[in-house]
């Protein structure tokens, strides 16, 4: 049972980090640091998820 809540909390931090990409390359000014941050972060979860 909880290796299934941790690999439920990384799929959330996964969508979660892609969804604030997506949002924050909307912007016509992009903050390119929180876009780094979040692809790394989505990164580093799908490497503990796989």
């Amino acid at each position: 049972m909880p290796e299934l809540l941790f690999q439920a909390a990384l799929l959330i931090i996964i969508i979660r980090s892609v969804y604030m990409t997506f949002s924050l390359a909307q912007r016509p000014k992009k903050p390119w640091l929180d876009l780094l941050h979040y692809i790394s972060v989505a990164i580093a979860a799908l490497t503990f998820l796989l």
